[in-house]
């Protein structure tokens, strides 16, 4: 028979094993809170660098594939504490556009971005998404981003069961640039200047008319404000029509309605429209248009559109003109020493983005015979070709002497546009790839 004290001697033993089982699980406890807290903080710092990764990257895009993914890379690492083991970091570009019924709205390609040959799309109520081709230049026509990462967290009492660390798993963020499949969202107020000198007769004149309205109905009247001006001069009436007798003056404000007879429409604007809709101010000017029997003057109506924009624009809001023309300025309201017609146009550019205007040009058609010279007798556009002027004008050019091709991979702010059998369709991809840069945001996305 047991004793009292053996009994009490068993019981303390029992005690001290349950204790030490207790003990046991209480660190177990302790070491999942701690060791869960910190994935759980590495978790969301990894979200963190790459959502900052993927907004710097997307600010790259679609122009520079290769300076998207060397921006992302640096923005997460800098991010997240320590870095993230580059291995386990990986960058890919998509296509973003519009969703029409479930199916993707292929007039955003390749104004918006374009895929490459053989896209996949895949699909939502309100975007579709296609995986670009690796490795630029494809990357340099794309305008989303995808970063994904992954990293491996060392416990610090987790140890004590047996379990050394935890993996945050693979986290993907998106950053599309742009419009991204939605009405473009960030305020811009822009004037269109488009060429409908003689030259421009015919089809040309109807690829302007088609290019003008595929920026009509992209653009967003509730935050961008839209303009249209002429080259040349203009009557104001139902319709734009060329002006009686001489060129006349450009002097503001009283010759501003001659070169710019729509002024600034949209949502609270002075034409206080939505020039969406194909009954508006803007619509119907651009429908009915009629061409000027004047020269080409390209140094006139950019002062008057600038003199619009800073007056009857928006207060901190951007600023930009898109200028199409198809050739050399000969013509002008200030007769120029030397003809020197060229001069004049960039002085006028310069001055303009001077005042803070963000300017793209389009060369239309000029581009081999059809790239004549500037009539300069003296000046630094002496013996320079129409094209050569025409990217001075711009913002950024890296194109100076011709028209290359309809792409603008190098994301200045010049266009070519040869007049082949697609002029159409490569007109209005430039004018809305002009467009899309002016109101351009990086937002993320959530992708399909």
């Amino acid at each position: 028979m047991m004793t009292t004290r053996h009994a009490a001697s068993g019981e303390r033993g029992q005690i001290l094993v349950l204790f030490t089982l207790v003990i046991v699980l209480v660190m177990g406890l302790v070491a999942l809170a701690v060791d869960v807290g910190v994935l759980r903080n590495a978790s969301q710092n990894l979200w963190n660098a790459l959502d900052a990764g993927a907004l710097a990257g997307a600010s790259q895009l679609p122009d520079d594939g290769v300076a998207a993914d060397a921006l992302a890379n640096q923005f997460l690492q800098e991010n997240y504490p320590d870095g993230i083991p580059t291995g386990n970091v990986t960058v890919s570009f998509r296509c973003l556009i519009g969703s029409v019924g479930g199916s993707p709205r292929l007039s955003d390609v390749p104004a918006v971005c374009d895929p490459g040959p053989g896209a996949v799309w895949t699909s939502n109520s309100s975007i579709s998404v296609a995986i670009c081709n690796p490795g630029p230049p494809e990357n340099d026509q794309c305008n989303t981003i995808v970063v994904s990462g992954e990293v491996t967290v060392p416990y610090g009492f987790g140890p004590a069961i047996g379990v050394n660390e935890g993996s945050t798993g693979t986290v993907t963020s998106a950053a599309c640039k742009g419009p991204c499949g939605s009405p473009p969202e960030n305020p811009v107020d822009i004037v269109l200047i488009v060429d409908r000198t003689q030259s421009m007769n015919g089809v040309d004149t109807a690829n302007a008319r088609a290019a003008s309205h595929s920026v009509r109905t992209m653009l967003n009247p509730a935050q961008q404000w839209l303009g249209y001006s002429m080259l040349g001069p203009s009557n104001s009436g139902a319709c734009i029509t060329r002006p009686a007798g001489a060129i006349g003056t450009a002097n503001a404000p009283a010759d501003v309605p001659r070169w710019v007879p729509v002024g600034l429409s949209g949502t609270g604007a002075p034409v206080n429209q939505d020039y969406t809709s194909g009954t508006s101010t803007l619509a119907n000017a651009i429908t009915c248009y009629t061409n000027s029997s004047t020269g080409t003057d390209l140094r006139d109506p950019i002062p008057m559109a600038t003199y619009l924009l800073n007056t009857t624009g928006r207060p901190g809001v951007p600023k930009g003109i898109i200028l199409m023309t198809d050739g050399q300025p000969n013509n002008s309201t200030i007769p120029p020493a030397n003809s020197n017609y060229c001069l004049q146009a960039n002085q006028a550019a310069t001055a303009a983005k001077g005042a803070g205007i963000e300017i793209f040009t389009v060369a239309f058609g000029l581009d081999g015979a059809n790239n004549p010279n500037c009539p300069d007798g003296s000046g630094a556009f002496q013996g320079r070709k129409a094209s050569y002027l025409v990217a001075r004008m711009a913002t950024s050019s890296v194109d100076d002497n011709g028209c290359p091709g309809t792409e603008n991979d190098d994301g200045d702010h010049y266009f070519c546009v040869p007049k082949t059998a697609g002029a159409s369709a490569d007109l209005s991809n430039a004018f809305k790839k002009a467009a899309n840069a002016l109101v351009a945001g990086t937002k993320l996305v959530q992708l399909p």
